[in-house]
């Protein structure tokens, strides 16, 4: 018998004579997974508790002895020390999903370690996505140094108002929304406009107007805002244009999407020449955890700042250390764009950890790169267009694919689009599309419109994804209605989407990003 141990022990010795018994207690799991809790063992209390327990590390691996009183005998067991599964045992999980898939080195084969494309080709590659017309992206450096301030004033303003949309609950008035055209319409612009060149200090998001409130389409669900187009991380370059009337807000471009951005949010450069330097990184330094934050200081721009997967930062040469008021030591200077009292561009150095999930550079694109980043977000809470400082399905995938230098488009649609190793399977049944995911290799990209997932492999003759997803049916109970899961989260494609069918039978794309 094999177990697996989650708690080493706990003792809480009987008061009384030597001859008296103290009681011990090891949470395990069985030779099948089940979790044992709070086993309650007894051994005489003269016996030496290296009899009882005895741990060890010999030169490959850790392993434990654990002597156990069964049926008037001891008897010794191996133990494998695990302790990823001890919080996972306790999770919820979607069906057919066991706690070993929901670790990443479940999914990663032999040859998952094969770069599949060196910095150079990603860069080429960035650049055939970034001229294909049907992904939708923005070339900032491209863009048009001027333009027509009314006339973009007019168009922005022109909108319709949203039908049967709610506002902490209660339905939004049409005086909301002329407030919002009376706002854009009010600033002070003209025919003739330079745009302006910002970077973001802080993770925030592009909404479609200009507003600070969460637009819900439900009357209950006060958590979500159907009008977020996308989120934009620290240090991500956009480009500005008409700003409200009360300064609130600015009308931005980023690389994938467009949207009004808090002003608080963006420092502002002086020109172009100072963005394009901003921007431009050749040492750097990449987030690949889901989150790192920095550590308080008294320097707000500094203090707890959150830092999302993805995030670039350039290195800092140096360290000031009447600035920082530490030493480097042990941890990464970079340099962090802050937003001077006035709204301009600034810059302060940082320090990050050396203990946190961060890389120099970005890292190797392989398969199972691409896997073990997904993993470090399962569970986080799905977030629409990025709200929430979180992720919906796109951006999840999204940003993982950032770590290795990718610059995706930001909807399913746009990211179906791109000139990549695509296999378009929409006509295709079940068993075929099945074939097809069997040449398929973990990390690819899933799609049908309106979702995509990561895809993991197949177990059993199921095939397994992870995705960040908010709404779907459950197979064990399919009469049982459309859930909200709302996370990132592990599940395989006998998943129902509300209309009764399949994942599997709605896949219409597989994209390999090479």
């Amino acid at each position: 018998m094999k177990v697996i141990l989650s708690a080493i022990l706990s003792a809480a010795l009987v008061i009384g004579t030597a001859a008296q018994a103290a009681q011990y207690t090891i949470t395990y799991y069985d030779a099948e997974g089940s979790l044992v809790n709070a086993k309650s063992l007894d051994r005489p209390s003269d016996m030496d508790i290296s009899e009882y327990i005895n741990h060890y590390v010999t030169s490959d691996t850790e392993s434990i002895k654990i002597h156990k009183y069964d049926d008037g005998e001891w008897n010794i067991y191996d133990a494998e020390v695990n302790p990823a599964a001890d919080n996972i045992s306790y999770t919820e999980k979607a069906p057919n999903v066991t706690d070993e898939m929901c670790r990443a080195d479940y999914w990663i084969k032999d040859g998952a370690d094969n770069l599949i494309l060196s910095t150079d080709e990603i860069k080429a590659l960035n650049a055939r996505i970034m001229a294909e017309k049907e992904t939708m992206m923005y070339d900032l450096d491209s863009l048009p140094e001027t333009y027509d301030g009314k006339a973009m004033a007019q168009s922005l303003a022109g909108f319709k108002s949203p039908e049967e949309i709610f506002l902490d609950g209660e339905p939004v008035e049409e005086s909301y929304y002329e407030a919002i055209r009376t706002n854009i319409l009010g600033a002070d612009t003209t025919e003739n406009e330079a745009v302006k060149y910002g970077i973001c200090t802080t993770h925030t998001v592009l909404k479609a107007y200009p507003y600070e409130e969460w637009l819900s389409d439900s009357e209950w669900d006060k958590e979500w805002d159907n009008f977020v187009n996308t989120a934009v991380l620290v240090g991500e370059p956009i480009v500005l244009y008409n700003s409200t009337a009360d300064g609130k807000f600015i009308y931005a471009r980023c690389s994938c999407c467009e949207g009004w951005v808090s002003a608080d949010d963006v420092a502002v450069c002086e020109n172009k020449d100072e963005w394009i330097k901003a921007k431009t990184h050749e040492n750097f330094l990449v987030v690949t955890g889901e989150r790192v934050w920095l550590e308080p200081s008294y320097d707000a721009d500094l203090s707890k700042k959150q830092l999302t997967m993805g995030t670039v930062l350039e290195m800092a040469d140096g360290v000031d250390f009447t600035e920082t008021n530490r030493l480097a030591w042990n941890n990464y200077a970079v340099k962090l764009p802050v937003r001077n009292f006035d709204g301009s561009y600034g810059e302060k150095t940082a320090l990050i950890s050396a203990n946190r999930d961060v890389n120099v550079g970005y890292l190797p694109y392989t398969s199972a790169n691409v896997v073990k980043q997904a993993f470090k977000s399962l569970g986080n809470r799905y977030g629409w267009g990025g709200m929430l400082n979180s992720q919906d399905c796109s951006s999840f995938a999204r940003e993982v694919y950032m770590c290795f230098g990718f610059v995706l488009p930001r909807n399913t649609t746009w990211q179906a689009a791109m000139p990549v190793a695509a296999t378009d399977i929409s006509g295709m049944t079940d068993d075929e599309k099945k074939a097809v995911l069997d040449k398929t290799p973990a990390g690819a990209i899933l799609i049908w419109p309106a979702h995509e997932m990561i895809y993991l492999g197949e177990k059993d003759g199921l095939y397994y994804t992870i995705n960040d997803v908010s709404s779907l049916v459950s197979p064990a109970n399919p009469e049982g209605g459309v859930i909200r899961p709302r996370s990132v989260i592990v599940n395989d494609l006998s998943t129902l989407r509300g209309n009764g069918t399949t994942w599997l039978t709605n896949l219409t794309k597989v994209v390999v990003v090479k």
